[in-house]
């Protein structure tokens, strides 16, 4: 019996499509920007309709189609939640187990569930309004949670000092282009001896025969890529953040705040250069709204981690037991393919503009996931993208023992330097006018295999590779022990004649998950 859809508002097929996106970012919310929600609500958006109105076409009922699209979709991404839940309280020996006893479950629901639907000769009225109601309140009330945390943690005043940009003065014939680039977790020399049995001795002898001033015991001021580059980028120390979101936040948001508009870029552009950011599309860095221009930003709001994120919160986590999983393929090539693109672009920048150029080039390795092996082939993307990145930043890498991980970091390192070299001479032999190159890790490495509660591994975190080349060669500000805080500060007043003047050098240690309880260990790493 065809029912009258005319005296109902059908929303909930539409309501449950929108949830499972809204839901994930609100897991994550202190790492994903909104923007990386657009492409996977329209694509399960487009889905549910197109669901809704196949199987009305074959039922010829608007109601009981609505109900079965509202019904798949719900089982659909309910899947990887309820997993989560199950194996939280069992070891991993049972994955496989959980996995073929939670999808017997769900087939049973869907044969139930559709057989019912299909088959009652009942109206379906009282079914149609609680569906209605629930999705509306589901939804609602996701929503509104994250209203209230954005409204919470909108921070209007994290900038009161040193807001206003410096001009910059100039002793060139031609003002110099500058280029930042950032190896995330790229380990100093004594790092790759000590835990990685490489000696890297010949990139820093390369280096330092090209002109460039490299410090034997560089720190990082933080521990965490975001802490760090936001105080780099803005030539102060952070700690006064804690007073603003208390000791126990990991909130990203004032961060992002502090690098989407830094002071080093501003200054640069009220200096009249073209600021770029070669975008490595991690949620920190991928686009930085001061910015001139994006590159290699084709997918930013094609966000495929949120993609990831989804989908191990649906029925496709369960094809990770039998298969090897398509998405790592995908965000394997993916990666390799954006790095790749990163140092084309940063090579052929001035092809642009005739403006000196500012270039911010974040690369998101020897960090994992580790896509490269020691001569750029590609390694086994099953120890690419772990298995549960939903309460990460990135999928993290798993599978591989302590030996194992040693490995694919060096032959990363290994890759990353070769490449490294060749853009480092193309920037020299290509620029017109000597440019000013930075070349610094964001923080060291942390591999999975060392005990991380022990000082030294600590100090390992904290201690990162270092590289300056200033055309004129003023390198008299710069020491062995510099850390990030003073690099612009040093680059401005020895070769634009500005007067920051240096600060103090200190070290802090926070965890990701007390990203701002900051603990200072200045003397165990400089050791001064």
């Amino acid at each position: 019996m065809q029912e009258n859809s005319r005296k109902f508002i059908l929303i909930h097929p539409i309501l449950i499509a929108f949830f499972p996106v809204f839901l994930v970012y609100y897991q994550n919310i202190h790492l994903l920007h909104l923007q990386g929600l657009i492409f996977p609500t329209l694509i399960i958006l487009s889905v549910a309709i197109s669901l809704w109105y196949g199987i009305k076409i074959i039922l010829k009922n608007t109601i009981k189609s609505a109900l079965l699209s509202s019904l798949y979709t719900f089982l659909f991404f309910s899947y990887g939640h309820v997993f989560i839940i199950i194996e939280s309280n069992l070891t991993q020996e049972f994955l496989v187990s959980i996995h073929v006893i939670l999808l017997i479950s769900y087939t049973i629901f869907i044969v139930l569930g559709t057989y019912y639907i299909v088959k009652t000769n009942r109206k379906l009225n009282d079914v149609t309004k609680i569906a209605n109601v629930m999705s509306i309140t589901a939804l609602a009330f996701i929503i509104l949670n994250i209203g209230i945390y954005n409204f919470e943690n909108t921070y209007n005043n994290f900038q009161e000092e040193n807001s206003n940009p410096i001009i910059l003065g100039n002793d060139f014939t031609k003002t110099p282009d500058v280029y930042y680039i950032i190896l995330d977790e790229y380990a100093p020399l004594k790092t790759l001896e000590n835990f990685y049995d490489y000696d890297n001795s010949d990139f820093i002898k390369f280096l330092e025969e090209k002109g460039f001033y490299v410090p034997k015991n560089s720190h990082s001021n933080y521990a965490q890529t975001s802490t760090s580059l936001a105080s780099s980028l803005n030539m102060k120390y952070l700690n006064y953040l804690s007073d603003i979101v208390g000791n126990e936040s990991k909130d990203h948001g004032i961060l992002y705040q502090m690098l989407d508009n830094n002071l080093v870029m501003r200054i640069f552009k009220s200096a009249g250069y073209q600021v770029y950011n070669i975008s490595s599309g991690a949620w920190n860095t991928g686009n930085l709204n001061i910015a001139d221009e994006h590159l290699c930003s084709k997918n930013e709001n094609m966000d495929f981690r949120t993609l990831y994120q989804l989908k191990q919160t649906s029925i496709l986590r369960s094809f990770d037991i039998f298969i090897k999983e398509p998405t790592s393929r995908f965000m394997h090539q993916e990666h390799r393919d954006r790095i790749f693109c990163q140092f084309d672009e940063i090579t052929e920048i001035k092809q642009r503009t005739e403006k000196p150029v500012f270039v911010f080039m974040h690369i998101l390795s020897p960090h994992d996931p580790f896509v490269f092996g020691p001569n750029g082939e590609e390694v086994d993307y099953k120890y690419t993208f772990g298995q549960d990145a939903l309460h990460t930043q990135l999928p993290v890498m798993v599978g591989l023992a302590p030996d194992e991980e040693i490995k694919a970091y060096r032959d990363q390192v290994i890759y990353l330097t070769k490449i490294l070299r060749q853009t480092i001479d193309k920037l020299l032999e290509n620029s017109d006018n000597p440019p000013i190159i930075i070349i610094q890790s964001d923080t060291g490495p942390f591999g999975s295999f060392a005990d991380m509660a022990k000082e030294v591994h600590h100090v390992s975190r904290i201690s990162i590779f270092n590289a300056y080349y200033f055309p004129n060669e003023k390198y008299h500000l710069l020491y062995d022990d510099i850390t990030p805080v003073n690099s612009f500060r040093i680059v401005f007043d020895s070769q634009f004649q500005t007067n920051y003047g240096l600060l103090e050098d200190k070290v802090f240690f926070s965890t990701y998950e007390k990203l701002y309880a900051f603990t200072e260990i200045t003397d165990v790493s400089i050791g001064r």
